[in-house]
């Protein structure tokens, strides 16, 4: 009989310390043609285990005095084994029949030896192995022992798709101090040998028995449904609702084994455990004992299946104690594609249950966990995309029957007409293209990449970075940072199809800080002009750097090359910076020494708009200059600069901006909210708008994207309309009906097309983007919502008395 070596999960089959269907299989045989979880023969009786030896399983400080013994551990391993074996409903059975001396002659496995224990078949059973100081996890394994309390998983099977043997390797460098007896340590036990069952984690009630705070809470059902409860442990007197930890699930992905709530999870005992080993090992009368529900997840569209969301099934009459879960998809781990099922067993017959979507809130899993496309919600028989008639809310409640299956199937709420959200890629996008087909983005510091609206993403070559993405109108030319001579300096350039264009610099090579000579910001709709800040040698003392006006703002284009802008300060700041230039290239704007917001047209005098005006900093300009958006601290408001009209009082018409307490938080430097203190209009009256920092405007300068806020007291996304005025970018999704995007933090928006129809941007100090397509939006008007072109038609049907909104959506 053929056998074959398991590839190791390690992501999936440790527990990490500190923190470690219901579980569906970690492992899927295809010997069979199809595609079935891998399992031990029960018919075979009992598995055997075989169990560690050496002096101790950790020892105590003086490194000589066992602190749990041997003999212990053993009885922890029989003990989590009994659990698993102790099922009802599960045929599965497992006992210690010998030790790995007796069946290897290795009295104690060590980092010296355990690959004579991975690397061969030792023979049919489980091997349980006691890493003492840790030593096997670290030279081994290559993970650190602080770490990691454990890694078990199927080792070998055969053609017939059971497991023959498999192992676990228990960290007793890990144990608490406290933990005299081991009975926390013991969930980490049964934890591990859950994964050598080959079950996979599951998420039913951890997340809010570890992770849940009065400031950040989790609940069991959906956001907003339903009261939260808290960590098991919070301190008294914060208005926490603790929960019980007998309610946690033990293949949970994590374990704190500091707290009381480790020893809950050395129990199997909790009704997703018990599933899950029941759906490997069913006994004959499982399935017609006890009710089950299925179904499938589909996108908004109805049609597209989607994996990697949790399902649970939670009894209305006791929502923590009696809960099951099933990942869509876990039946096939992505190797059929998009799959949307999921089925979960073990439901108590005459119960009523309801079924809810969730996020996977952390930890491997063998099918990769998905973000929601949509809102949580509950499944009811009204189920349909219309989030205005299948509330997220509503829930009808399946009463569980025993041999019975019943189908809940769900599809995502979301409109296929008017925005559309979509969340783009677990990194930074920068800008997009005035085309809004192509974007430029960064993954960490040292990774750019192109996003193409039909292409996909597109990695640019090694060496290249994406500095800040400045793209021509149509996306094919690219300012970028390169090294093409590999001095280990990074140049700008700018990349198109013809290859690059390097844009040189103004030192001659002589000058660089922290790995660059120059920094490229921003080139015109033609990429045949680029600005940016270079540095100098000013004072001649052979070194450059933020003093002595040694950082100087450039332009460049191919004619000319490159060259420094004039600055034109009664002091001379530290360093200027151009960061931004109209589509045409006429009007460059940028700042100085982050406290006065400078600009060019034509190329000539520097102006000083903060001295104009109050203004600090510029980043973003319309096409022909006639609109630059700023704040304005004299006139305490955003304003739009007209630059072809120089500086006088009719270049600058006032815009107004977001409001403290209604759009943004306002605190003080204490964190108290002073929103409750003072009213909304009061500090208008003081302090005017909230400052804002510009990042794009339309070609137009009818679309205005910039962000207020601090990362002390959250940022707000905003967009003005012309015509509407102010609103934050939740509101704008909000009122469009949106609502697969209510739980999006939209604090940064970053880039817009040409016509405003195309809106990029991310999660502040977070690796996440989306976008936003809105070439059309509706309106409230006259009772029925009505879909109009953006922003044009908006702005029309909203001048002629219509609200901006579906009327489902207004308040």
């Amino acid at each position: 009989m053929r056998t074959t070596k398991l590839s190791l999960l390690l992501g999936l089959s440790l527990a990490a310390a500190g923190a470690a269907n219901a579980a569906g299989p970690l492992y899927l045989s295809t010997d069979s043609g199809q595609l079935r979880p891998l399992v031990w023969d029960t018919s075979k009786g009992p598995i055997p285990v075989y169990v560690d030896g050496g002096g101790a399983f950790t020892y105590d400080f003086d490194g000589t005095t066992p602190f749990i013994t041997i003999e212990r551990a053993n009885e922890i391993t029989a003990f989590a084994f009994d659990q698993w074996s102790s099922v009802p409903t599960s045929t599965f059975r497992a006992q210690i029949a010998g030790t790995i001396a007796d069946r290897t002659g290795i009295a104690d496995v060590t980092a010296a030896n355990a690959g004579e224990v991975y690397n061969v078949e030792n023979g049919y059973g489980f091997w349980v192995l006691y890493d003492t100081d840790g030593s096997i996890l670290e030279e081994y394994f290559g993970v650190p022992r602080d770490a990691v309390l454990g890694i078990a998983f199927p080792e070998w099977a055969d053609d017939q798709g059971h497991i023959i043997e498999a192992t676990a390797v228990m960290n007793g460098w890990a144990v608490q101090v406290d933990d005299t007896e081991g009975n926390r340590i013991a969930g980490v036990f049964t934890h591990e040998f859950g994964h050598a069952v080959n079950l996979s984690h599951s998420q039913v009630n951890g997340p809010m028995i570890y992770q849940s705070y009065t400031y950040a809470p989790y609940q069991p059902g959906v956001k907003g449904c339903v009261a939260p409860v808290h960590r098991y442990d919070y301190p008294d007197g914060l208005g926490a609702t603790p929960a019980d930890p007998a309610t946690l699930e033990t293949m949970f992905p994590f374990i704190d084994t500091w707290g009381d709530a480790a020893q809950e999870q050395s129990t199997v005992d909790n009704a997703d455990d018990i599933a899950a080993i029941s759906n490997l090992y069913p006994t004959a009368d499982y399935a017609s004992s006890r009710g089950s529900i299925t179904g499938v997840l589909h996108l908004k569209d109805g049609a597209t299946e989607y994996s990697g969301i949790n399902v649970v099934a939670r009894n209305v009459n006791n929502l923590m104690g009696d809960a099951v879960s099933a990942m869509t998809g876990d039946q096939t781990q992505g190797m059929v594609g998009p799959d949307g099922r999921y089925t979960i067993h073990n439901l108590t017959p005459g119960q009523q249950y309801v079924v809810h979507i969730e996020e996977i809130t952390s930890g491997g899993y063998p099918t990769t966990p998905q973000m929601m496309m949509s809102q949580g919600e509950y499944w009811n028989a009204a189920e349909s995309n219309d989030p205005a008639t299948d509330v997220a809310c509503d829930a009808t409640p399946i009463v569980a029957q025993a041999g019975v299956t019943k189908t809940a199937d769900i599809t995502y709420n979301g409109y296929l007409k008017g925005v559309q959200f979509t969340p783009i890629v677990a990194a930074n996008l920068l800008q997009l293209s005035k085309s809004g087909h192509k974007a430029s983005g960064m993954v960490g510091i040292d990774t750019g990449f192109f996003w193409d609206r039909n292409k996909g993403f597109e990695l640019l070559p090694e060496g290249i970075l994406a500095s800040h993405g400045a793209m021509d109108r149509n996306g094919q030319r690219t300012l970028v940072s390169a090294d093409p001579d590999g001095d280990g300096v990074g140049t700008p350039a700018i990349l198109g199809p013809g290859g690059l264009t390097m844009l040189g610099d103004l030192s001659g090579g002589k000058c660089n800080i922290d790995g660059i000579n120059a920094s490229g910001w921003d080139i015109d709709d033609s990429a045949s002009k680029a600005v940016g800040f270079a540095y100098v040698d000013r004072n001649g003392d052979g070194q450059c750097g933020f003093g002595d006006s040694e950082t100087v703002p450039f332009v460049w284009d191919a004619r000319r090359g490159v060259r420094e802008l004039n600055v034109d300060f009664a002091n001379a700041p530290p360093w200027t910076r151009a960061a931004g230039i109209s589509g045409n290239g006429r009007v460059i704007v940028g700042t100085a020494n982050f406290q006065a917001a400078v600009a060019w047209v034509d190329e000539g005098k520097m102006i000083d708009l903060q001295q104009v005006i109050g203004a600090d900093d510029l980043y973003a300009s319309n096409y022909d200059g006639t609109r630059v958006p700023m704040y304005s601290s004299t006139r305490k408001q955003m304003v739009l600069w007209n630059a072809m009209r120089g500086t006088g009082q009719n270049a600058f018409t006032n815009i107004d901006g977001l409001r403290y307490c209604r759009d943004v938080p306002f605190t003080s430097s204490f964190g108290d909210d002073l929103c409750a203190l003072y009213t909304e209009e009061f500090l208008y009256e003081e302090l005017g708008t909230a400052p804002m920092t510009i990042a794009a405007v339309t070609d137009k300068g009818d679309i205005v994207l910039g962000r207020a806020g601090s990362f002390f007291t959250g940022f707000s996304g905003g967009i003005w309309i012309e015509g509407l005025g102010w609103m934050t970018m939740s509101e704008f999704l909000r009122k469009q009906g949106v609502v697969e995007a209510q739980d999006v933090p939209f604090d940064n928006p970053l880039a817009v097309s040409a016509s405003g129809s195309e809106i990029v941007g991310g999660i502040a100090g977070a690796q996440f983007s989306w976008m936003i397509e809105a070439d059309q939006v509706y309106v409230c008007e006259k009772g029925k919502s009505v879909l109009t072109g953006f922003p044009g038609g908006l702005q029309s049907k909203v001048a002629a008395g219509a609200k901006f909104g579906r009327c489902e959506f207004l308040d």
